[in-house]
């Protein structure tokens, strides 16, 4: 699309994308007209079914200082938290280049403050918004010969960034969690952390602004971003926007090489299940640390959630050996029935998350288009960060102030 176009449909602001992202980002914006653009009902995505974690303490990014060291040892163990998949395109390589080159100090520094900023609203406006939430702080487990070290170190880490964690008594950790092994040897209780349903979330989000416009199953084929306007194609329809923010997680840079710019995001898939009747077994969410999995109670489930498989952003194989691993793991330090003779019964399920190089989000708008925005790149942390994201990108769109820690967030960093 060279020259503009008459439109089709008019719009303050179009969203492309409506996952978890999008959807807090149509909520925020009752100020103007809104039209969330979607390839279907969320499909490929993780913010339906993911372990329901709202993390403030996860405020590093994740490309920092030993990552590279532990995926190596993930990948001789062939322990299933973190792999390769066949289905890795080319441009992965390239990716995971740029990944290994940003595990340091210095990326760590300048990205932490941001990353917490966007943690700490997030977390506040969703215990405002009425959904239910865990009553319970979230616990780190640990289970290696070095988990008092490790559970040590943590602490230090947070106390660090300044937020509250501290160890929790194993004895009664153990009492207060019947369902927790005597494989558990320090538990850590992370202060600001919590669980919820990511569905409801999603649901509630979708709902609060009842002006805004959805429309599903489309593909954005064209962006022109033009001084006034922006015109997206889709199909035979063109739609016309002051502004445009891409929030379409690992499709992003499908959608952003549209208008030149080619952001460094790789889908990594993850799975979960659902293991039903669980009610009263557990009441804390958690970090299994050494197991690489979380778990989240939700009513009379329990949620479970692991692996980093990095892949193509269209990958939604489920291998039963995947989910096999994921819930023995998880029975080395939880006491679990046996492995279902029907793996159907936990309701296995798989999405990507979009994975930037360096470990945090790109948010923020395009300097060669200044009127189209990004808001993509969370990794695993998506839903934590949503309303944080959201609260940013209006403020962007309003015009209101930007603090230089959230500019360190910028598409082009």
């Amino acid at each position: 699309m060279t020259a503009k176009a008459l439109p089709d449909y008019d719009a303050d602001t179009i969203v492309v994308g409506g996952g978890i992202i999008g959807v807090a980002i149509a909520a925020v914006l009752h100020d103007r007209s809104v039209v969330v653009l979607d390839s279907g009902e969320p499909r490929f995505g993780t913010s339906m079914a993911n372990a329901g974690h709202i993390v403030v303490s996860h405020a590093t990014p994740f490309a920092a200082p030993g990552m590279v060291r532990m995926g190596l040892k993930s990948l001789a163990a062939r322990d299933g938290s973190f792999a390769l998949s066949p289905k890795l395109p080319l441009s992965g390589l390239s990716w995971l280049g740029k990944f290994m080159s940003k595990c340091n100090e210095t990326n760590s520094a300048a990205l932490t403050p941001g990353l917490l900023s966007l943690l700490e609203v997030s977390a506040a406006q969703v215990r405002q918004l009425g959904i239910p939430t865990t009553p319970t702080r979230l616990w780190e487990i640990f289970t290696s010969r070095h988990s008092q070290q490790d559970a040590l170190r943590q602490v230090e880490h947070m106390q660090q960034v300044g937020l509250p964690a501290h160890l929790i008594d194993r004895s009664e950790a153990l009492d207060s969690e019947p369902l927790l092994t005597s494989q558990v040897q320090a538990v850590v209780e992370l202060g600001e952390d919590f669980g919820i349903n990511p569905e409801a979330l999603w649901k509630t989000l979708r709902d609060a602004n009842s002006d805004a416009t959805y429309v599903n199953n489309v593909t954005v084929d064209s962006l022109a971003a033009f001084t006034d306007r922006v015109l997206v194609g889709v199909g035979n329809t063109t739609y016309s926007a002051r502004t445009v923010v891409i929030a379409a997680g690992a499709w992003t840079p499908t959608v952003t090489k549209l208008v030149g710019v080619n952001l460094p995001i790789i889908a990594a898939k993850g799975y979960s299940i659902t293991i039903a009747n669980m009610r009263a077994n557990i009441s804390h969410p958690m970090i299994l640390a050494d197991e690489k999995t979380a778990v989240d109670p939700m009513g009379s489930e329990l949620r479970m959630s692991a692996r980093f498989e990095l892949t193509r952003a269209n990958d939604r194989s489920i291998a039963t050996k995947r989910i096999h691993q994921m819930y023995e793991r998880a029975r080395h330090t939880m006491r679990l029935p046996e492995f279902p003779a029907s793996m159907e019964s936990l309701s296995p399920w798989t999405g990507v998350r979009p994975v930037s190089a360096d470990g945090a989000p790109f948010i923020g708008p395009l300097a060669s288009a200044p009127n189209v925005l990004v808001a993509s790149g969370h990794g695993m942390i998506g839903t934590s960060m949503a309303m944080g994201t959201a609260d940013l990108i209006a403020r962007y769109l309003r015009g209101e102030r930007i603090s230089e820690a959230e500019l360190a967030l910028t598409p082009h960093r």
